[in-house]
C-alpha cells in the first residue's frame, strides 16, 4: 500500500513542479507603455533569415511603437551565426514594416543576453535615454529581469503572450533558461 502512495507521490511530483516551473517561467509581470528607448532583443539566426521567436519580438516591437511613444528603437544583437549581425536583420525587417531608419540605433556587438543589456545599457546612456522597455519573448523575460538588476539597467520588460508559441515554441527554450541562468552568472561579473 505504501508503495502505491509512495509512488503516486514521486508521479505526482515528477508533474508538477515542471509545470509549476513552467507556469511561474511565463507569468513574469509585464509593462507597456512609453519610454524614452524601445529595445528589441536579438536571436541567434542562420544566414539572412529570420526565426519565428525573432519575428515575434519584432512584430511586438512594431505594435507597440504605433501604439506608444519612444525616440529612439535599439536593436540589439551581434553576429552570431551569419555574417550580418542579428541589429542589421532586426533594422531590415523593421524598415519593411514602416518603421522609419532615422528612429532606430543598432548594437552590433553582443553575444548573449548579458552583453545585449550592458550594451544596450551603454547606448542608453550615450543618448540621454532615461527610460526603455525590453522586447523578448515570455521565456525570457525572469532572466533578462535578473540582469538588468544585477548591471543597474532600470528598465520594463514586455512579451506577446500567445499560448500557441508558448506551447509550441518556447517549451523548450523555458526549460533551457535554467542552464542559461548558470551561465550567465560569470558573464554578469565581467560586464559590471
Amino acid at each position: 500500500m505504501w508503495i502505491v502512495v509512495w509512488t503516486l507521490i514521486v508521479l505526482v511530483g515528477l508533474l508538477l513542479v515542471p509545470a509549476l516551473y513552467f507556469g511561474w517561467m511565463h507569468s513574469a509581470t509585464l509593462e507597456e507603455g512609453s519610454r524614452d528607448a524601445l529595445i528589441v532583443l536579438g536571436q541567434r539566426t542562420e544566414n539572412e533569415e529570420i526565426g519565428e521567436l525573432l519575428r515575434e519580438r519584432l512584430d511586438t516591437a512594431v505594435r507597440l511603437f504605433e501604439r506608444h511613444r519612444y525616440r529612439f528603437l535599439i536593436l540589439s544583437g551581434g553576429a552570431v551565426g551569419s555574417e550580418r549581425s542579428e541589429a542589421e536583420k532586426m533594422q531590415d525587417y523593421l524598415i519593411s514594416r514602416g518603421v522609419p531608419k532615422d528612429k532606430m540605433i543598432l548594437e552590433t556587438l553582443s553575444r548573449n543576453t548579458v552583453q545585449n543589456i550592458a550594451y544596450c545599457r551603454t547606448l542608453l546612456r550615450r543618448f540621454n535615454l532615461d527610460s526603455c522597455l525590453f522586447i523578448s519573448n515570455s521565456f525570457h523575460i525572469r532572466r533578462m529581469k535578473y540582469i538588468a538588476e544585477k548591471l543597474n539597467v532600470n528598465a520594463e520588460f514586455y512579451a506577446a503572450r500567445r499560448p500557441r508559441s508558448i506551447l509550441c515554441k518556447q517549451w523548450k527554450l523555458t526549460f533551457q533558461e535554467i542552464r542559461a541562468y548558470r551561465l550567465s552568472l560569470p558573464w554578469i561579473e565581467r560586464m559590471r
